[in-house]
């Protein structure tokens, strides 16, 4: 799959907007991604992120499903999954601009579905985001000397935003939180939300409501 560009209109009128923590928090227009039709006729963000998961899970649903010792599932979603950018009558998001938040948002629904369909037969399944990390993949969407310009920036905004934990250490907060606890206790409505503090101390925040 293609790595995403950066919107760079976006992100100069985004950085001197009342919008520039929510822009830089969750990539919502910042980023494009270019989208196209694989070699099995189905959208590549989509079966990237959501569909060869899915078959995954279900080839493993043997293994999976036991009511006398539960399975759990975590998937990876995002801050940026917009229920504004997913439409059922195109699940795929072929027509749309915005395949990844309308595929994390797909993960979103996938997570709570399979909780309703497979609680009985000893399934969880959660959703966490691991917040705004710099990893080989997004040093990959801007040139080295521009994510030296932006780090200032994104230091100072973690003051005002737990969203930007940076590295892949801290965005695993949520996900090896989710790993100890027992997954009959967590709300299947939640995303779990890895954060740090503007001082760098990592905890684990909700966003509830998924549906």
């Amino acid at each position: 799959m293609p790595n995403p560009q950066l919107n760079f209109r976006a992100l100069f009128s985004g950085l001197f907007s009342r919008k520039v923590i929510h822009m830089f928090s969750t990539a919502e227009g910042l980023l494009t991604q270019e989208d196209k039709v694989t070699a099995d006729g189905l959208q590549e963000v989509f079966e990237t992120n959501v569909f060869g998961h899915f078959i995954l899970i279900r080839e493993l649903e043997p293994l999976l499903c036991h009511s006398n010792s539960p399975s759990q599932l975590i998937w990876t979603s995002s801050r940026n999954a917009r229920k504004s950018n997913f439409h059922l009558e195109d699940i795929q998001h072929s027509s749309g601009q915005e395949p990844y938040s309308s595929s994390k948002y797909a993960i979103d629904l996938l997570s709570v579905a399979l909780n309703r369909n497979f609680n009985p037969r000893g399934l969880y399944s959660s959703v966490v985001c691991p917040g705004t990390m710099v990893t080989n993949m997004t040093c990959g969407i801007l040139p080295p000397f521009v994510w030296t310009l932006l780090m200032p920036i994104i230091w100072l905004l973690r003051f005002f935003a737990n969203a930007f934990t940076l590295t892949p250490y801290n965005g695993t907060e949520a996900l090896v939180w989710l790993f100890h606890q027992q997954p009959e206790s967590l709300n299947p409505l939640t995303k779990y939300l890895s954060a740090t503090t503007g001082f760098g101390s990592n905890y684990v925040t909700t966003q509830k409501g998924l549906s």
